[in-house]
């Protein structure tokens, strides 16, 4: 250790009357030892500046040495500013009875020093003055009721008094006349202190004749004094007078405009400098300090204020002058902050006098840590005074005349009642769990300081915050931003504490974070349950996946291969901790079984669940009654006109803010989702657990089923319209049973609803476009049962449609069923001149595959797709004629699907673009459906297969309705325009096909083209 505090200090043994220094206790014998004997006394008084000027000015005119001194001497400052002390300190060394080395360490060791009796002393203190009952002097049997009279009997004794009785008893001030028989020639000290006091008392009590009172006489009689005075040799008056702030500053200001003309012979002196005060507090608390062993540590500090300052933290610039580190070999073992804040802030409020306040504050709180003893506790810094301490907390309170501020002080910094934390000790209830020191309390303890006082200087900017804050510990130092963030969260929970922009401050008027918790209590669970309930409604909406809200039997989710189910379990029915990985029996018997019978559940790969964290939901519930009671305020306008403008802003700003917790708060309860796989246990119903990750907690879409689906994206779960499609081949392994040879396509799709080894469909054309690749690697053919056609990898290319219409077959079973394969199939002829078989192909028929490989070659395609705007799809077509030498185009095929508005009207263009396109027959596919309102609510499903001509009679009834502000809608359109001749590429038709869909705005299509090669 480097500092030693005194054992009165260690023991607590420092008392009230300790620090309440009394002139008259000490002259009549009866004060504390530590004033009453002289050495004492001065060993712990530390020489100020101010103190060793008053001692030569005096002791130098009143021995005789310097008779030039000043003959008055007004000490000025504030209570507890180190007046009385400079009194006694003169009262001692007048009286010749003090050791000699101990006023030379004041003086010097030349410095002539008054013998014992040598000079007469008289002090007055105007507390003790009392007007009505007087002060008695049993001794003499009298009493004195006057200035003039108490001095005349404390010079003069019995027969001093009887000189000044009829002016005492008169309540008239005497003329210089008394003095000059009281006084003579001896050298003589007059110590009046505090008599603007005396002053309040006294103009309240007339003279004998009524034409005056004792405050107008008693200046009249100090005018009188002071020209005695200043006419003596060895004779001086010291006065003190209290500052401009202080309780008697009006009697304070009228007796010193009085006394202006002394002027000329008074000094005034201000017994401490402000750079005086931390010597002053580590003098009288401190028994030792080790200055050498402290400069590693003040340089510690100077370092680490300069890494601060160059990593962009927000710290006053004091710290880097050059004279800072001064202040901190002053104040040592105090950081300069404390002591700055105590004398420039806390000392301001008259009540808590100065030096004297300083000193009884911190001798508690050097007690406190010394007996504590707080790892990395390199100086004494604002945040140590422990405000739980009830001394200091009433010392700063209630003594100060501020008992609100208790109240601030249990409710945002320290509580003293169990289990009932501060609001600084909950921000830093995460702080403290890893290991980090209580930021918010010492901020808050700081910020508390610099509260205390009022008008423009209350309150702390933050650079100076973090100065007396922040401390270089073994580990690095405190990290600025850290500290910061702690300021953050104490102010968001904080009922008194207030930012201006500018400054932080604790005001005793509750701050709106304190309305709305008040407000909160008003706000019961039940209501705030109904606003979690609608507002999950209006967060997961139907999109990709159909949401179920609050399922609680199987009967309530829907046992079909429609939209995927995304089952909301309600977390009043159900919530799991982060432990519970497996699925509860809630969820796997929804899982399992369906219908109010409760049979197998079909189609199980198309459920998914959400279940709530039982650790969150308690949260959000808090969070939604928090919105609702700061809405309650904001929607009263008469509530909304008890604020200023700007408390209206912040109310508005935190309703939003409120908002955006509660969607937050909810999504963040909803986090974990059990979806089927094969890679589950059966026992666990194919399902597992994944944890909605933290990027998706607070994700702010509009429909929080995205934030799912990218889950389930993220696990190849499900596939979405831009993911390459799956293979015929995998399709065919895990869909079709073991020995399959048929299926419909419908039944194909209905199997991705009820296997949980294959993925989640979200668009239909993924299946189409496994179909097709199943059909080119000769998987299986498709076969479309309206019109006998049957397609394999050597067909033409067709529209590969979803339905109970068209199946699929293995191409043995195919061979089997002899199906018509479109594009080799030859009908039956009689012998004709045709070919030696006697047949001749249709005119409408595809040419036989040996055909078409002789027309083609090798590598030539037979069908070339271009996708993107159509300026791009038809550049992509041009661009693989080019590469293939394709002449002419014999058909075109244009599709998209999608669920946007920009797909509705994608849809109304085409209608449009249509008639512009010249000759050709067109052929249409729609499938539309239009979702009015959410479920089960209007809608409107179309499934179109057909001409122009019949399509265009009521195409704009779709294209308004699916152009209305709908809840959701999805749209899949094929457009097959076949020109009835070959059309070479550069034909102007073409052309016109590509510019009317680009001018029409149309969004991204597929262009599908069979080419024409030269034989």
């Amino acid at each position: 250790q480097l500092t030693k505090p005194r054992n009165e200090v260690l023991q607590g043994e420092l008392s009230e009357e300790m620090f309440a220094a009394r002139l008259k206790d000490v002259m009549d014998g009866t004060a504390d030892p530590i004033y009453r004997d002289p050495d004492k006394f001065f060993d712990n008084t530390y020489p100020t500046a101010g103190l060793k000027t008053l001692l030569r000015e005096v002791l130098g005119r009143l021995t005789g040495q310097m008779p030039a001194n000043n003959p008055i001497i007004r000490l000025e400052t504030s209570f507890g500013g180190g007046k009385t002390h400079n009194l006694i300190a003169l009262y001692h060394a007048v009286l010749g009875q003090t050791a000699l080395q101990r006023l030379h360490a004041f003086l010097g060791n030349d410095w002539p020093l008054p013998q014992p009796g040598q000079i007469d002393v008289a002090g007055v203190v105007g507390s003790d003055l009392d007007p009505t009952i007087g002060i008695v002097h049993a001794e003499d049997n009298i009493k004195t009721f006057t200035l003039w009279g108490e001095l005349a009997y404390q010079l003069g004794g019995r027969a001093g008094y009887a000189l000044a009785q009829e002016s005492d008893q008169n309540r008239v001030a005497p003329g210089t006349g008394l003095f000059e028989q009281l006084i003579g020639s001896r050298p003589t000290l007059i110590m009046i202190d505090e008599i603007a006091r005396h002053l309040r008392a006294a103009v309240a009590m007339p003279t004998a004749n009524d034409k005056s009172n004792l405050a107008e006489q008693t200046v009249a009689f100090l005018m009188s004094l002071m020209e005695y005075v200043a006419s003596q040799k060895q004779v001086v008056l010291v006065l003190t007078m209290a500052g401009e702030a202080d309780a008697f500053s009006k009697e304070t200001a009228d007796l010193r405009e009085a006394l202006r003309i002394s002027a000329r012979q008074e000094r005034v002196l201000t017994p401490t400098g402000e750079n005086e005060i931390s010597a002053i507090v580590v003098h009288r608390l401190f028994q030792q300090v080790n200055r050498e062993g402290a400069k590693p540590v003040i340089s510690r500090y100077g370092d680490y204020y300069q890494e601060m300052e160059e990593q962009g933290a927000h710290i006053h610039d004091r710290a880097l002058r050059a004279d800072y580190l001064n202040e901190f070999a002053a104040s040592y073992p105090f950081h300069p902050e404390l002591i700055r804040t105590l004398n420039l802030k806390v000392a301001t409020i008259p009540n808590f006098q100065r030096t004297r306040g300083a000193l009884r504050l911190l001798a508690a709180v050097v007690r406190q840590l010394w007996q504590m003893q707080p790892a990395d506790t390199w100086l004494i810094h604002p945040h140590h005074i422990d405000l739980s301490y009830q001394p200091i907390i009433e010392d700063l309170t209630s003594r100060l005349d501020r008992p609100k501020f208790k109240q601030v002080c249990e409710a945002d910094v320290v509580s003293p009642q169990l289990g009932i934390p501060a609001h600084a000790a909950e921000a830093d209830a995460p702080l403290v769990a890893s290991g980090k020191p209580p930021y918010a309390r010492r901020l808050g303890t700081a910020i508390f300081l610099h509260s205390l006082t009022q008008g423009i200087a209350s309150g702390v900017e933050l650079p100076e915050l973090l100065l007396a804050m922040l401390t270089p510990a073994a580990s690095g130092g405190d990290d600025s931003a850290v500290v910061q963030r702690a300021l953050e969260r104490l102010y968001a929970r904080a009922w008194f504490l207030e930012y201006d922009g500018y400054k932080y401050r604790f005001k005793t008027e509750p701050s709106l974070n304190k309305i709305i918790d008040d407000e909160v209590g008003s706000v019961n669970t039940t209501r705030a349950k109904q606003e979690i309930d609608a507002r999950v409604r209006a967060i997961w909406r139907t999109g990709y996946l159909k949401p179920v809200y609050a399922p609680a039997t199987p009967a309530d989710v829907d046992d079909d291969a429609g939209k995927p189910k995304l089952a909301i379990i309600h977390y009043d029915a159900l919530k799991i901790d982060a432990a519970a990985t497996e699925p509860p029996d809630m969820v796997r018997k929804i899982a399992e079984y369906a219908g109010v019978t409760e049979s197998f559940r079909n189609y199980q790969n198309n459920v998914l669940f959400l279940v709530a964290d039982s650790d969150q939901v308690d949260q959000m519930v808090a969070e939604t009654r928090r919105y609702l009671a700061i809405e309650r305020i904001t929607g009263s306008s008469e509530r909304m006109r008890e604020f200023n403008d700007d408390h209206q802003k912040k109310l508005r700003e935190m309703k939003q803010t409120a908002e955006l917790n509660v969607r937050i708060a909810i999504t963040k309860a909803y986090r974990y989702l059990f979806y089927p796989t094969n890679d589950a246990l059966k026992s666990h119903a194919f399902l597992r657990r994944e944890t909605v990750p933290p990027q998706g907690q607070g994700d702010t879409n509009i429909d929080q089923t995205n934030v799912v689906v990218r889950v389930l994206h993220s696990l190849q779960k499900i596939r979405a319209s831009d993911d390459d499609p799956l293979s015929g081949a995998y399709v065919k392994a895990k869909a079709w049973d073991k020995n399959q040879v048929e299926m419909s396509s419908e039944e194909l799709r209905r199997a991705f609803a009820r296997k949980v080894g294959l993925p989640i469909l979200l668009d239909v054309n993924q299946l189409q476009r496994s179909i097709e690749n199943g059909v080119k690697t000769r998987v299986w053919v498709y076969y479309d049962t309206r019109d006998d056609w049957a397609y394999d990898h050597e067909s033409p290319p067709t529209f590969w449609e979803i339905s109970d219409h068209t199946r699929l077959y293995a191409p043995a079973e195919a061979e089997r069923l002899k199906l018509r394969i479109k594009g080799k199939w030859q009908s039956p002829q009689p012998p004709s001149d045709g070919d030696e078989n006697g047949s001749i192909p249709e005119e409408d028929d595809e040419p036989p595959a040996e055909l078409l490989e002789e027309i083609l070659g090798d590598g030539r395609p037979a069908r070339i797709e271009g996708s993107g705007p159509p300026q791009q799809a038809f550049q992509q077509i041009w661009d693989q004629c080019e590469e293939h030498d394709a002449v002419a185009l014999r058909s075109l095929r244009l599709s998209f699907n999608g669920l946007t508005k920009s797909h509705a009207d994608s849809l109304a263009a085409v209608g449009l673009a249509i008639p512009q396109m010249g000759k050709a027959d067109f052929g249409i596919m729609l499938k539309l459906t239009i979702q009015f309102d959410p479920p089960p609510g209007e809608q409107f499903i179309l499934d179109f297969q057909g001409k122009w001509n019949r399509y265009k009679r009521f195409k704009q009834i779709t294209d308004a309705f699916a152009r209305e502000d709908v809840h959701s809608l999805h749209i899949d359109f094929s457009l097959i325009a076949d020109f009835g001749r070959d059309v070479p590429r550069n034909d102007m038709q073409l052309k016109t096909v590509q510019d009317v869909l680009t001018q029409m705005g149309m969004g991204p299509i597929r262009v599908t083209a069979v080419p024409v090669y030269n034989e």
